[in-house]
């Protein structure tokens, strides 16, 4: 069995613990706020199962797992000293908490077996932890699992995706190549599908062009994923941010898939009933990823002089939102 340690306690990162320990591996999970470690270790983590088609008897069943939980303050390696095997950290926290101080905090507590394994969505990230930890141990993963929080606070499973996992330098060694296996095993042991890309950063740019037209939009229009292909008006902006940044990629050579527009809207009817993490944040009136997505890309535009108009239209009324939140 493996090593985990679980950076965050979010939807996402409480799908990944919960189903990890289920198929029996060592599960840590790592949250900042004292309350929050009461908690786990008090209920342990809760996940609702809610995918439809799954058999009638784990329908909206909740499962609840107890890893071990610490606060990020401590000082001990991740995951304990020594141990055989690879040890991988899933950093399940948004972009906007990759600081300079959780890179430091990696590098300190990474023992010799550890792999950090991004699920961030936008892009600079993997650039940012670089500049802390070896960046031959970074490894990304693009999910297309739907998970949120519900009303009451508990992780649900909303809708079975797929999972790469992929070597943040484009030059792989054996070793990494071997991590990348294991997890990939492992994960689809704990009822997963995933796979191993060689091409990751495609995969990468292409789940970015996918979350820079929902999350901005079911935020500002406060809808659930599944309705903007339904809103006439929310369709034709979906149209134009998606046309914009496969434009941006073919400008940056970035492969994307031909049928890439119709996985977006596949991901709006797969994850009907979500509030994207925008929507979510946006309600509770804490600050968004739109710089890690939004903004992600039209940095990159700026470097190439290409223009983005609907891209920067969106990108400031959601700026404007959160202002305006904030008086």
């Amino acid at each position: 069995m493996g090593r985990f340690t679980v950076i965050g306690a979010g939807a996402l990162g409480t799908l990944f613990a919960v189903r990890l320990s289920e198929a029996g591996h060592e599960v840590e999970v790592v949250v900042r706020r004292p309350e929050r470690q009461a908690e786990i270790e008090a209920a342990g983590l809760r996940l609702v199962d809610a995918v439809p088609g799954r058999e009638e008897k784990r329908a909206h069943a909740v499962i609840t797992a107890f890893p071990r939980v610490s606060l990020g303050g401590g000082k001990e390696a991740f995951g304990g000293k020594g141990g055989s095997g690879p040890h991988f950290i899933l950093l399940a926290v948004k972009q906007s908490a990759i600081t300079r101080e959780l890179g430091l905090e990696l590098s300190r507590r990474m023992d010799s077996s550890a792999w950090i394994v991004c699920l961030q969505n936008g892009i600079g990230h993997l650039e940012a932890l670089a500049a802390h930890v070896p960046s031959e141990r970074l490894l990304s993963a693009v999910t297309t699992e739907g998970a949120m929080i519900s009303p009451a606070g508990e992780a649900v499973h909303t809708g079975r995706g797929m999972t790469w996992i992929g070597a943040a330098e484009e030059e792989r060694d054996g070793v990494s190549e071997t991590a990348q296996k294991n997890l990939v095993d492992w994960l689809q042991l704990a009822g997963f599908s995933a796979s191993v890309s060689k091409n990751i950063s495609s995969r990468i740019w292409q789940k970015l062009l996918i979350n820079a037209v929902i999350n901005p939009l079911t935020a500002l229009l406060r809808v659930p994923n599944g309705m903007l292909p339904s809103l006439p008006e929310a369709e034709k902006l979906m149209r134009a941010l998606y046309e914009e940044g496969a434009a941006l990629a073919r400008a940056l050579d970035i492969r994307l898939e031909a049928d890439l527009w119709e996985q977006l809207l596949e991901v709006c009817r797969r994850t009907a009933t979500n509030r994207s993490s925008m929507l979510q944040d946006m309600t509770a009136g804490r600050p968004t990823e739109i710089e890690a997505i939004t903004g992600g890309l039209l940095r990159e535009a700026d470097r190439g002089g290409i223009a983005l108009p609907t891209h920067l239209a969106i990108y400031r009324l959601v700026k404007a939102a959160e202002a305006g939140q904030r008086v």
